[in-house]
């Protein structure tokens, strides 16, 4: 199945402060590109982590590129913004990645900045991609195996063992809303019956993470 792409980079051994003047350096080197400082600031100030907004003057969208740190040495596009013509449906989404990976790719390849890496996930995606650990993806096939949409208990029961699975054996969460788009467009499940469980998988998840943080009183 097809999904939006994320684009994650990678800096070694520069503080924030640098990153951000790497994009600015970014910006003021390719053309199209424009590093909007006042929106920058704003968000970083709202978000109250590092970020930056670009924006591509040269697009039908002329969009606008959320960058923000996800963690220490790692920051991401986390949305990509169109206030000119609505929603940008997914396939421009990605195409507009992929022009960013390109310039920016470009431009640390002849900057000669051996310590910065950039990652783009894949547009086409299985199973195997959504749930990374493959036990953890042994249980969800078994469950898919029976009769999984007959709500009786041992399916119920399999379920469940496959999100004690995810809780136990999963380091990064499985994100349940591409479950539900794999049980619909790959497995043709009926909406309601891939709703019914990914609702189940969220609700599951999180009583199991409370319970790992339980201390009786």
């Amino acid at each position: 199945m097809k999904t939006y792409q994320e684009l994650n980079l990678k800096f070694k051994n520069l503080s924030d402060i640098e990153i951000l003047e790497i994009f600015k350096n970014f910006t003021q080197n390719f053309n199209d590109w424009i590093y909007l400082q006042k929106e920058s600031d704003e968000h970083t100030k709202e978000a109250k982590k590092p970020s930056c907004i670009l924006f591509l003057d040269d697009d039908y969208h002329k969009p606008l590129f959320l960058v923000t740190k996800i963690k220490d040495d790692f920051y991401s596009i986390v949305n990509i913004f169109n206030s000119q013509h609505g929603h940008i449906l997914m396939l421009e989404y990605n195409n507009l990645l992929i022009r960013f990976e390109q310039d920016f790719q470009a431009f640390i390849s002849y900057g000669k900045f051996r310590n910065i890496s950039i990652k783009l996930s894949k547009e086409d995606i299985g199973l195997k991609e959504i749930i990374s650990s493959s036990k953890t993806r042994d249980y969800f096939e078994r469950y898919l195996r029976f009769s999984p949409q007959s709500y009786h208990p041992n399916d119920i029961e399999r379920l469940d063992y496959f999100i004690c699975a995810a809780s136990r054996y999963c380091k990064k969460k499985i994100n349940s809303e591409l479950i539900e788009q794999y049980l619909v467009e790959d497995l043709n499940w009926p909406p309601e019956n891939a709703k019914w469980c990914c609702n189940r998988l969220n609700i599951g998840s999180v009583i199991l993470t409370v319970n790992k943080n339980f201390i009786d009183r």
